[in-house]
């Protein structure tokens, strides 16, 4: 019987994804509004740079804050989704630097801090904008009222007063100190912008002198030799018995014949080197710790560029590769180069420059996190905070129980410039919230600003606080800061949790004393297929809006979801998004063909005396879905939650109930009719419902099919019903599909025709099955064409010249004769149980072969037997089927 269809053959979702995303907002769904739960429920998002593109780290981001935020909506919360953008300090005026000398050959300094910084400001608007299009794209339902950009007025002020704040109590402090120096940017970054590389070098083992002993030589071995010009002093262990007896005489350095004394420190391993250390105080972070404990000099050699200044004045104004070419030929002319061995070893490199960054001695601006550390340590260890997975809070432990003193200076100028003034003419330096005109203490005007900027982590620490008004009563008010402060949960990667999740709960509960969000769930980092990390430079980057494009928000989105769990990674290959494709095509597909019943089935479910038992079933096991999937994602196990609606739409509903019902669609029965559609509408609604935050776009699609007068995404979320429990018949119904997929494998085996009918045997110790089975029994003529048959127990005597299988509950066998060719059966056997044999013997005469077995690895060895016995239980199941024939 032809059925009218009036629905699209194929799902479009493009179409879809524009038009419902801008229902949505029409609608305010977006907006925090109260619900059942009577409790708000807060998620921050992290800011992404206004650098580029959004990648598919940020894709995954996204999809789980997305699906979160939409599952807590549905379940009643008023729900608060917070956007916004980081201004990047190092990574935007780097971008636009280079863009700026690439049109105009000029660089910053050509174009003066105010210029510059008004370039940088035109870039960020003409750009910035793109990441919201393409969250949008992404289908994210945050509350674009209050998207926030960290240079925005608010949270300017929050930096502000919360820097003036630590200044006062001197918790903010200036200092020299050693720095990770990147000479590209001209600026300090922080150990964790560091990336440390293998690279081939050399050790050189140099000669120094001892002053009090001319015949005597010390062998130093170090892989920068041109750091020489800034030692000042060489150190020995004090327990080394070799050298204990130089402590306190003078070592000279060659080519500068620099004069330093020889000094005791147990940092020097006795066991590795040669025992004795070169200390450069102003070079190394090791060294400077030695020149603090010993009181020594700092020289510094550098400057900004990267470049030897007039300190090295051999190699004043080369670069470190060309100055270290230079110093070896220059040790070597001088005898003082003993020896040069190759040597591979890690050399930081700036993260965003890729430059060999330099350790030097710099003028800096430091935070003491020493107590803001010591609380933020305990929120976690009390449980005001949880981690989830739960392993991740020993990375944040690792970071606050072992603080150091924070840079938070760059010497940059696109950022929130340090609020520190000084007065030229008394020299008095204070910290103020807003600018001074003149200086706090002699009145004089003749004053000036810091020139130097904040780690850009310093205000995106704030961002909890800054996002909801914080420090503005007014805006607070406005934003609801006493209603959504503290945040719920906190998504992002494991790779910024000392970055910016330690920060945030150090610097959220400085100001009030509470955690700044109660769960943060780290997902996984998203990889390649192969593993590897997504770069440039090796091509393998995925773009989240070209996959968006080529298979649907929603197949994209599914696939994210399906990988993010509990798990450090997700390798992503597209081909997984494609296959996530064919499973929203597969819901599309199946509700074309509930579609044209609709009108036949009730809103509400039939009283319970009329459900068959394949509609218990159904609802049993959507009731399982529902239950499961707001357990996992409670708990922020997405992939448990994808995992179990997919099983179920592909495993249960469509390829068993809508199999089960087409016969009731089609047939003359009117009341089975509209039961089985109502029973098609309710089970259609609730997966729709339950997919959602997930999948959003094709779920609206479906749901405005149901009803076209409201939103799935406004509706609540399906729940677990216990009066829908029914392990029985679950228990029955799986085991009678266990059957039926019994039988259609056997026919397979045997090459049956699917229009020849069958007679099956089926034996069984289980009673309630079998009832179960007998009253299904109509079915298996729908579903695997049989045209009778038996049930008995297992005591019973087998048919003979049949074709069986075995369940865990049930014997199935098929009598063949009458049917198929039994001698052509026999002689197919046969020439499989040759075949088999002979592949056995090519196996078995390796493991015979004492050569082979003696030095074969093992896992080849495991392989081999592995496939004889493969092979010897196919031996002994076609010598059982040939049996069965005979």
């Amino acid at each position: 019987m032809e059925i009218q269809n009036d629905l699209p053959k194929t799902f479009d979702p493009q179409g879809a994804e524009d038009k419902w995303y801008q229902k949505w907002l029409d609608k305010k769904v977006f907006k925090p509004v109260p619900g059942k739960q009577k409790k708000t429920f807060t998620v921050l998002m992290p800011p992404p740079n206004v650098t580029g593109k959004l990648h598919m780290g940020h894709a995954l981001d996204a999809t789980t804050q997305d699906a979160l935020i939409r599952y807590k909506r549905m379940k009643g919360f008023e729900t608060l989704w917070i956007p916004g953008t980081d201004h990047a300090g190092i990574s935007t005026q780097a971008v636009v630097e280079k863009l700026i000398w690439k049109q105009e050959k000029k660089n910053r300094h050509d174009l003066g801090r105010e210029e510059f910084t008004k370039r940088i400001w035109a870039w960020k608007e003409q750009y910035g904008s793109e990441i919201v299009n393409q969250q949008k794209k992404m289908g994210v339902s945050c509350d674009w009222d209050y998207s926030t950009f960290t240079l925005d007025d608010i949270p300017n002020k929050a930096v502000k007063k919360f820097f003036v704040m630590l200044y006062n109590e001197g918790l903010i402090y200036q200092s020299d100190y050693i720095v990770n120096w990147d000479p590209v940017l001209q600026s300090a970054i922080s150990d964790a912008e560091v990336e440390h590389k293998e690279v081939k070098g050399f050790f050189y083992y140099l000669k120094y002198k001892v002053k009090e002993d001319p015949d005597m030589e010390l062998i130093i071995a170090t892989t920068r030799p041109e750091t020489i010009f800034a030692d000042t002093a060489v150190a020995v262990n004090p327990n080394d018995e070799r050298f204990k007896d130089l402590i306190g005489k003078t070592a000279i350095v060659p080519i500068c014949n620099r004069e330093v004394p020889i000094i005791g420190d147990e940092h020097v391993d006795i066991e590795k080197g040669t025992g004795c250390l070169k200390v450069t105080p102003g070079h190394d972070f090791n060294d400077f710790e030695i020149g603090k404990r010993n009181g020594l000099p700092i020289i510094n050699i550098l400057n900004k560029d990267g470049t030897f200044n007039k300190n090295a004045p051999e190699i004043e104004g080369l670069k470190p590769k060309d100055a270290r070419a230079e110093v070896e030929r220059i040790l070597t002319e001088l005898g003082s180069l003993v020896e040069k061995k190759d040597h591979v070893h890690p050399v930081g490199h700036g993260e965003r420059s890729d430059e060999i960054v330099e350790p030097m001695v710099s003028k800096q601006w430091f935070l003491n996190t020493t107590e803001m550390a010591r609380v933020a340590v305990e929120a976690v260890e009390q449980g005001d905070m949880s981690f989830f997975p739960k392993g991740w809070e020993n990375t944040y432990f690792a970071w606050l129980r072992n603080p150091k003193d924070w840079c938070i200076s760059r010497q940059l100028w696109w950022g929130h410039q340090i609020p520190v003034y000084y007065c030229r003419h008394c020299d008095t330096q204070w910290a103020a919230e807003e600018a001074p005109t003149q200086c706090i203490e002699c009145k004089d005007t003749d004053i000036f600003q810091d020139p130097d900027v904040l780690d850009t982590w310093f205000s995106s620490g704030l961002w909890p606080l800054s996002t909801l008004g914080w420090p503005d009563e007014k805006a607070m008010e406005e934003k609801g800061f006493d209603k959504f402060y503290p945040n719920e949960t906190l998504i992002t990667g494991f790779d910024i949790i000392f970055f910016w999740v330690a920060r945030m709960m150090m610097m959220g509960m400085k100001v009030t004393g509470k955690a700044p969000f109660k769960h943060t769930y780290i997902h996984a980092i998203v990889r390649d297929k192969q593993g590897r990390k997504m770069s440039k430079s090796l091509g393998n980057g995925i773009d989240p809006l070209d996959m968006v494009q080529q298979y649907g928000c929603d197949a994209m989105r599914f696939t994210l979801a399906a990988g993010s769990g509990y798990n450090r990674d997700l390798n992503l290959d597209p081909e997984r998004i494609e296959g996530y494709r064919n499973f929203v095509n597969k819901l599309w597909n199946a509700f074309r063909f509930v579609y044209p019943f609709l009108d036949k089935a009730k809103d509400e479910l039939p009283v319970k005396s009329e459900w068959h038992l394949h509609d218990k079933w159904i609802l049993a096991e959507l009731n399982t879905v529902a239950k499961t999937m707001n357990e996992a994602f409670d708990v922020y196990r997405f992939d448990d939650a994808s995992a179990e609606i997919y099983s179920f739409v592909y495993d249960k509903f469509c390829s068993w109930y809508i199999e089960l019902s087409k016969n009731i669609l089609y047939g003359n029965d009117e009341k089975a009719k509209i039961i089985r559609a109502t029973m098609l509408k309710y089970c259609f609604k609730k997966i729709v419902n339950l997919l959602h935050p997930i999948t959003p776009f094709i779920t609206e699609e479906i749901w405005s099919y149901f009803d076209d007068k409201s939103l799935v995404a406004t509706q609540e979320y399906v729940e677990f019903d216990k009066s829908l429990e029914n392990a029985e018949v679950q228990e029955m119904m799986n085991k009678f599909i266990d059957i039926t997929t019994g039988i259609r494998n056997i026919r397979s085996s045997v090459n049956m025709k699917p229009k020849d009918e069958i007679d099956v045997k089926l034996f069984t110790d289980d009673k309630k099955l079998a009832k179960f089975v007998y009253e299904s029994r109509h079915f298996l003529k729908d579903l695997a064409n049989v045209k009778s048959g038996t049930i008995r127990n297992k005591a019973q005597e087998k048919p003979k010249k049949s074709a069986s299988l075995a369940t865990a509950h049930t014997e199935i066998f098929i009598p063949l004769e009458g049917i198929i060719d039994l001698n052509e059966q026999v002689n197919r056997i046969k020439k499989d149980m040759e075949k088999t044999q002979n592949e056995y013997k090519k196996v078995e005469s390796k493991l015979n072969n004492q050569n082979f077995m003696a030095n074969a690895p093992e896992e080849v060895r495991a392989e081999v037997q592995e496939k004889a016995k493969l092979f010897q239980d196919k031996l002994q199941s076609l010598n059982q089927i040939l049996d069965s024939f005979l």
